[in-house]
């Protein structure tokens, strides 16, 4: 009986993590170069069920199994990671020379543009970028756009074109590369908010992807899919909840009865 609570109990975490997720993940529908998350669950280990007290007839040699295995009860489960999903999004154009969008080329490779940040090197899809009073390419939360020469300046000109290798062109004048980072599928990388990313292991590799000016990467949330799935992790929660409220009334009612005799 109080394992049932248990495990109750533990799906009713999972959903509310699940939830969490989904919900996140709507709220960014809108959000530019945002990757959907995905919660991964792990089952706990699967129990044996055995009856006891069966009775052993005897005769002709045989008699029959005082525990026989009756099948196995799952004892619950657990978060095991959050998983971003690199899928691209959407491209659409806005005709704005600084905003800049990614298009993976090679298979299962993802590419990000370097970002310097006061915490270090860090990586988005995000390519709305500005130009700040100083004259460099910015992120809009100011942080540094990386070229091959450090952060890449544009104070010196007033017509922008970047092609789709990721030079730099002002006022016809090549003046920097954009440093585009390109990382194997299965790569760790780990959100750190801002859009940011951090590579948690590896070495980024020459990106094999085409920039495109004029032109931004959409969030790669599905709407309709995502309240699906939040419906689902609700009624899943509940059918847990009503498990949980069927095992303490039954619980309730043994006390009451045990009390009484």
């Amino acid at each position: 009986m109080i394992r049932g609570l248990y495990t109750s109990a533990s799906g009713m975490l999972v959903e509310m993590a699940r939830t969490d997720v989904i919900s996140n993940n709507l709220a960014n529908v809108n959000t530019t170069g945002f990757k959907k998350d995905r919660a991964v669950f792990r089952a706990f280990p699967e129990m044996n069920i055995h009856r006891f007290d069966d009775p052993e007839p005897a005769g002709a040699g045989f008699k029959i199994d005082p525990v026989p295995f009756i099948g196995a009860l799952g004892t619950g489960a657990v978060l095991d990671e959050i998983h971003v999903d690199f899928t691209q999004g959407r491209i659409e154009m806005t005709s704005n020379p600084l905003d800049l969008a990614i298009e993976d080329t090679a298979a299962g490779e993802r590419s990000f543009f370097e970002i310097q940040t006061p915490e270090g090197v860090r990586y988005t899809r995000d390519g709305s970028f500005t130009i700040d009073a100083g004259g460099f390419l910015v992120t809009r939360e100011g942080y540094y756009v990386m070229g091959e020469n450090g952060p890449v300046n544009l104070k010196e000109g007033s017509k922008v074109v970047i092609n789709t290798r990721g030079e730099v062109y002002l006022d016809g004048q090549l003046v920097d590369r954009l440093r585009i980072a390109a990382f194997p599928a299965g790569s760790l990388l780990e959100k750190q908010g801002d859009n940011l990313y951090s590579a948690q292991e590896g070495v980024p590799l020459p990106a094999d992807a085409r920039i495109i000016q004029g032109a931004l990467e959409r969030s790669n949330v599905n709407a309709v899919s995502e309240m699906v799935s939040l419906i689902s992790a609700f009624r899943a929660y509940e059918a847990n909840q009503r498990v949980v409220k069927a095992h303490d009334d039954t619980l309730a009612s043994a006390v009451n009865e045990i009390a009484r005799i």
